[in-house]
């Protein structure tokens, strides 16, 4: 790098004239932007405390420094070149810089930080005289970032919840016994879907919280604080898995409400889980019913069976539900990300 003690070049010594008189630097360290100001060379000439704040060196630092220094290296070629071509022609103009594309800065550090910039070419005596005014809009660009992601996260649930829906809807008309039962099983099976939905949308569509999901699906069947009990870490899952068990906890709740543990004064429903560390994260469920109705295995694979053993399959996750005379219990596991 250049001597930095050095005094500005002679191109520039010459004071600005402002109308309303005054220090310049003085006024250039009122304004929030950062100011940076170059000779025909494209060398600093002028830094103000905006940009100090903002770039993480000191004005001194910087004088007589070739501007590309606040450039990533990867677009320091393209910049000299880009600084060639607005400086080629003899008139004053002004443009923002890297339109149509994502401009960014370097700091001293090395840490990188996205950018606008309004660029100006002024001539003063016959010199020449660029000016950029700089501003930081990291948060902003993160923001949109995320807001897009969001935007394509929604666009993909909204593909997969059709999916489902036309599978559970397809599935449950034929399972059905009368008009009345398939309509009340569908309107139980769209209302799980559309609480995890709502916890989704909490979570930005990026993740669900699991003891939020199950407590969402049973809170309908507490009768007071002992006939359900929950035990394990609260964690994010993605949407995708959230949906799935969504559906799996809505078949369990349902049948323990209509003919197991939670149809019964006495009947008690424990859930515990834990995160199991293989070659990728497993969440492990285990769903156990007591005091409830004599236990009859049933004689034939139902719907609610079949759907519980799909939702998770499609993940990579299985369900082991067994009928012991003392009640239900369903074993679960299923991979995170």
């Amino acid at each position: 790098m250049q001597d930095n003690t050095r005094s500005l070049p002679d191109a520039v010594q010459v004071e600005p004239r402002l109308p309303f008189g005054g220090d310049f630097q003085a006024i250039l360290s009122l304004i929030g932007d950062a100011v940076v100001c170059t000779d025909q060379s494209g060398k600093i000439i002028l830094f103000n405390r905006a940009a100090e704040v903002l770039f993480g060196y000191s004005s001194t630092e910087m004088i007589g420094v070739p501007i590309e220094v606040l450039v990533p290296t990867r677009f320091r070629d393209q910049h000299r070149d880009d600084h060639q071509r607005f400086g080629a022609t003899a008139i004053s103009t002004r443009r923002a810089m890297g339109a149509g594309r994502e401009v960014m800065g370097q700091r001293k550090d090395g840490s990188e930080l996205a950018i606008e910039v309004s660029l100006s070419r002024q001539f003063i005596d016959g010199r020449q005289i660029g000016t950029a005014v700089i501003r930081d809009v990291s948060d902003r660009r993160a923001e949109e970032k995320l807001r897009q992601l969001v935007a394509n996260e929604v666009a993909h649930r909204l593909r997969n919840t059709m999916a489902i829906v036309n599978s559970i809807v397809s599935l449950t008309a034929r399972a059905a016994s009368s008009p009345l039962d398939l309509k009340t099983a569908l309107l139980g099976r769209f209302e799980a879907i559309s609480r995890t939905n709502e916890s989704l949308i909490r979570g930005s569509w990026i993740e669900a919280s699991f003891r939020e999901l199950l407590e969402s699906e049973l809170a309908p069947y507490r009768s007071d604080d002992s006939n359900i009990m929950l035990d394990g870490p609260d964690m994010a899952i993605a949407p995708e898995i959230a949906v799935a068990l969504s559906l799996v906890f809505h078949e369990l709740g349902t049948n323990a409400s209509k003919y197991g543990a939670l149809s019964a004064p006495t009947g008690r429903l424990e859930v515990r889980w834990q995160v199991a560390m293989a070659e990728r994260p497993v969440l492990e469920v285990q769903w156990r019913e007591t005091g409830g109705p004599v236990v009859t295995p049933p004689t034939r694979r139902g719907f609610g069976s079949e759907l519980i053993s799909k939702s998770l399959r499609a993940h990579g996750g299985a369900a082991n539900l067994s009928y012991p005379a003392a009640g239900v219990s369903c074993d679960i596991s299923v991979p995170l990300r």
